[in-house]
């Protein structure tokens, strides 16, 4: 018996799926043309009768018509992008093309003519078609870079059946169809002018009418998920389907959390990680797996909540048509680090391209100082002593008494009480001063720079003293500076020695002369590396298994798939 054949719904049913394809398809482009016709006919026969009202009709009508026109406009034209990716061609990686064609042989269906891989933590398949998705012609795969480097092969292929059996049931053909009949309708809500009486009939009207046809358009995109959840579990089983969905999950709130927090910490300077993935690989494991949470069903969503799906899949129990070798899913792909990082490269701007890459910890040491940097303060100082924006200027205007000229902001809010001001200046110069001081002590060689995920990084340095507690007495009402002029003579004795400092390991003073303090561990100067004080305790090494305080992750919803 054939896949396809064990699929009864799939199987029996297609005409009626294709029917509730167009129906939905169709319904809301059909009413709002209706409508216009409607409008425009009424408006003619107007004129048969008196040309004044006729007129007067028209002023309403008109505009009417014309956001409806532009509506179905939106329907009629395509508007398509080109697919985003980076082609996976056959005669360079093989493997991954023979898995996909074996998983198609056991859905049931053909394989795609073109696979992509995006920089997306998703997977989608999509189908060129013509006549509102009644006639096919070519079919394309994309797969996202994230679940290449993250997922293993039985749980890459999991993913690959579940797209390929939408495929085989025929959903990707009316899929393009769908998506523009929502964007018409879509457009057309947001272009009505509610302040005409007309359009905003038309617009409750729509909506009301638009919602339902959603609605039971979500419906059947739910169902269709489901029998492409069971082509997945009968093509490579249960097990490693329930795996992949679990999987994806994690994977796709952690890259979100990637993208967002850590890729782009030193783009502004114009560096991005020479090895990406080997960070976002940290950060998961960081972050370890978090249990997926019951979702509550939406009546619109596309996709059963998740943790439905890997309990219906579970419930299969289906042993596999294929026999999938265990192994990491970038196995797949020759030279698979070239290919995942230009994958990465397509999704962001065209300048990433022309960035330098650094390691992670170089990254940290761009991010940091960047973050801390205040020029502001120093060229205040600069102007109320009339020297260079040097450390001791900032310092000899601190004794002065200058805080508040110091912390001056043109931008500002004005009539702010003395207290305010006063405060918000202590606020900026700590910080200026903080940057300083960092860059500083920075090019002397005093630092250590490291990764500390789930955080973006770590400062340290080898000095005695903390450093945030010398700024805090210097930015005092009552400043003492005395400790911090004495870390500036200590960091410049330090200038022009031979050093291995940044590059110590741990439980070793990375100073030739090895004095105050012996064998410690380098001690945290900078408390404020990502946005707030690290947590208690961070000067301590990491137990095993990922760091000592883990922040709770936003998880989005599972990253459904387009067609998917």
């Amino acid at each position: 018996m054939t896949p396809a054949a064990r699929r009864p719904e799939a199987k029996r049913l297609p005409g009626l799926r294709t029917a509730s394809h167009l129906v939905l398809t169709g319904a809301v482009p059909a009413a709002m043309l209706a409508v216009m016709t409607g409008l425009i006919w009424f408006n003619a026969y107007a004129f048969t009768v008196s040309t004044l009202s006729a007129l007067k009709i028209a002023i309403g009508v008109v505009p009417t018509a014309a956001v409806l026109g532009s509506g179905l406009w939106v329907l009629v034209f395509k508007g398509d992008k080109p697919l985003p990716g980076v082609p996976v061609h056959e005669h360079e990686h093989p493997d991954l093309w023979a898995l996909v064609r074996g998983v198609a042989a056991a859905v049931g269906t053909a394989p795609p003519d073109r696979i992509l891989l995006t920089a997306d933590a998703n997977a989608a398949v999509m189908e060129d078609t013509r006549l509102l998705g009644l006639v096919a012609a070519r079919r394309h795969m994309t797969i996202g870079a994230p679940l290449v480097a993250e997922m293993t092969a039985p749980q890459l292929a999991a993913v690959i059946g579940h797209e390929l059996g939408h495929y085989a049931a025929r959903d990707t053909r009316f899929s393009a169809a769908a998506y523009r009949s929502r964007r018409a309708f879509v457009h057309t809500l947001t272009v009505l002018n509610r302040d005409d009486y007309l359009q905003r009939a038309m617009h409750f009207l729509l909506r009301h009418y638009g919602l339902l046809v959603v609605r039971g358009s979500a419906n059947l995109s739910r169902r269709q998920e489901r029998l492409a959840d069971e082509a997945a579990a009968t093509a490579v089983g249960s097990a490693a389907t329930a795996a992949a969905f679990a999987a994806l999950t994690s994977i796709a709130a952690t890259w979100d959390l990637f993208r967002r927090d850590h890729l782009r910490i030193a783009w502004d300077q114009g560096f991005l990680p020479a090895d990406a993935f080997a960070g976002f690989r940290s950060l998961r494991a960081s972050l370890g797996d978090e249990p997926i949470e019951a979702d509550e069903p939406d009546p619109y969503d596309t996709h059963p909540p998740m943790h439905e799906r890997i309990a219906a899949v579970e419930a299969l129990a289906a042993p596999g048509e294929l026999r999938i070798l265990p192994g990491e899913a970038s196995s797949l792909l020759r030279d698979p680090a070239r290919l995942l990082d230009a994958a990465l490269l397509d999704g962001l701007e065209p300048e990433a391209r022309a960035m330098r890459r650094a390691d992670w910890t170089a990254l940290v040491r761009l991010h940091v100082l960047a973050s801390l940097a205040e020029p502001l303060v120093a060229a205040n100082a600069a102007r109320a002593l009339g020297r260079p924006p040097t450390v001791e200027t900032l310092l000899d205007a601190l004794d002065a008494g200058l805080l508040e000229e110091l912390g001056t902001d043109p931008d500002a809010p004005q009539g702010d009480p003395p207290r305010v001001r006063r405060e918000r200046a202590r606020v900026l110069v700590h910080k200026g001063l903080t940057g300083a001081l960092a860059a500083r002590i920075d090019a002397a060689g005093g630092v250590e720079w490291a990764e500390s995920w789930p955080f973006p990084g770590a400062m340290r340095s080898i000095l005695a003293d903390p450093l945030a507690a010398l700024v805090d007495a210097a930015v005092a009402d009552r400043p003492d500076t005395s400790r911090l002029r004495a870390l500036i003579d200590s960091v410049e004795r330090l200038q022009g020695r031979p050093q291995n400092i940044g590059t110590a390991h741990r439980g070793e003073d990375p100073r030739t002369h090895g004095d105050a303090q012996g064998g410690e561990r380098p001690r945290a100067v900078v408390e404020a590396v990502h946005g707030g004080r690290q947590p208690a305790g961070a000067d301590r090494p990491d137990p095993a298994g990922g760091p000592h305080r883990q922040p709770r992750r936003d998880h989005p919803r599972p990253a459904g798939h387009p067609r998917g």
